[in-house]
């Protein structure tokens, strides 16, 4: 149906804010609207911002922001300034409808980010690691970090219709393993990583159910394809997690205060 990531999400972005549909999952899934997509509902957000632990001093990027919710939010609830970056024009301009001194979007490249050395204080992504080079993003990412600076790294390392469940490396599901904390290492960046599999399985099991309780409301609005698109994310990882080839983890690393800021 769309023959990049770029027009899935574009299509997206387009579709699933006039949805009320969508908005009303949105809610009933992750505690929140924020026209979310993906597995982090606000528990796991909220443990993101604990683990971080931001202050109104901190310059907050977060990579592949989408329509600029959970920026806010972040905003919101630290104070610190958030600078929110995502490939998909849609997403941005749903986001630039938000207005806060504390906030700014940018339309942008997880693979050429327009910033400079040490600009931030936290890096944050949150299910966007996906589509990029990781060794090669996780020494820009480091780049931009400010001495002290730390990140938060929400990822899913699991089978799925590229690597089906046949044949996924099951070995590379632990957290030392995974292709994030691998280009971590790459880079000699200390990490802790935690452990929110067993959440995102019950995420996926509830993300099921929702869905298909909601199916005539998504029907009656001509946006099934939502619908199709979040129920087979759903099924694919409550079927990998029983299998055996799923994991999540959220990842915090924080450089050293004086290590400098180059790559």
């Amino acid at each position: 149906m769309f023959g990049s990531p770029l027009d899935f999400y574009q299509a997206y972005y387009t579709d699933a804010p006039r949805s009320a549909a969508y908005g009303n999952f949105c809610t009933r899934l992750f505690g929140r609207n924020f026209v979310q997509h993906g597995f982090a509902d606000m528990a796991q957000v909220d443990l993101l911002l604990k683990t971080l632990n931001l202050s109104p001093a901190d310059h907050v990027l977060e990579i592949g922001c989408g329509s600029g919710g959970i920026s806010a939010y972040i905003a919101e609830v630290t104070g610190a300034h958030v600078t929110g970056i995502d490939f998909a024009q849609a997403a941005i301009a749903q986001a630039h409808l938000m207005r806060s001194d504390r906030l700014a979007f940018d339309v942008g490249d997880i693979a050429a980010l327009p910033y400079a050395n040490g600009d931030f204080t936290c890096i944050v992504s949150i299910d966007t690691l996906y589509f990029t080079d990781l060794e090669t993003t996780i020494g820009k990412l480091k780049a931009l970090l400010a001495p002290g600076g730390q990140m938060g790294l929400l990822y899913s390392c699991g089978a799925d219709p590229g690597t089906p469940i046949a044949v996924f490396p099951r070995e590379i599901l632990p957290p030392d393993c995974t292709p994030p904390a691998v280009a971590l290492q790459a880079y000699s960046l200390a990490y802790t990583a935690l452990d929110v599999t067993a959440q995102d399985y019950a995420h996926a099991r509830e993300k099921r159910r929702s869905l298909e309780e909601m199916h005539a409301a998504f029907e009656a609005e001509g946006m099934l394809w939502l619908l199709e698109n979040r129920l087979g994310e759903a099924c694919g990882v409550a079927a990998a997690f029983e299998a055996g080839a799923h994991a999540r983890y959220l990842y915090h690393v924080r450089l050293p205060a004086e290590t400098p800021f180059a790559a």
